[in-house]
């Protein structure tokens, strides 16, 4: 069995990559497939195996506990809190992204335009977030991994 740290890494990957992901309550079981536009996108996929998994998920509901993305006003903040926190020239070409229309759009741009530096380190400041994050909801939702500390 992977450890909690595996565990939340794997899900996080699975996050990154826009599937829909469920834990089994008890077993830690990660299970994810695609979805788009809160529908389920079978479409595209010649393994049957999505289907059952989903069917799974619905006969048993109080089984899984479906990990939430996080909203778009949790993830500005995040790149608010990462903005500021950088050296001045580039924390206001950031907080400057972040106060446009498109700001998670803007705020991707700009990273990318400051360089593979600052790209590196917001991908790093974006995970470890997100493992806090998705500690705090296994802990609210009673959802205890190996060494577990739910205070």
């Amino acid at each position: 069995m992977k450890n909690k740290s595996e565990l939340i890494d794997s899900i996080i990957k699975l996050l990154n990559d826009n599937l829909s992901v469920y834990i089994q309550r008890g077993s830690n079981r990660i299970v994810a497939f695609p979805e788009t536009e809160e529908k389920i996108d079978f479409m595209d996929f010649d393994d049957q195996d999505y289907e059952l998994l989903y069917a799974e998920i619905e006969e048993n509901p109080d089984s899984y506990f479906k990990i939430e993305p996080l909203t778009s006003r949790e993830l500005f903040n995040l790149m608010m809190d990462f903005a500021t926190e950088q050296e001045r020239v580039d924390s206001v070409r950031l907080v400057k992204a972040l106060r446009t229309r498109t700001p998670i759009e803007q705020f991707q741009v700009e990273i990318r335009k400051i360089g593979s530096d600052m790209e590196a380190a917001w991908q790093t400041y974006y995970n470890d977030q997100l493992r806090t994050i998705l500690r705090g909801r296994f802990c609210k939702a009673r959802i205890h991994m190996i060494s577990e500390n739910c205070n």
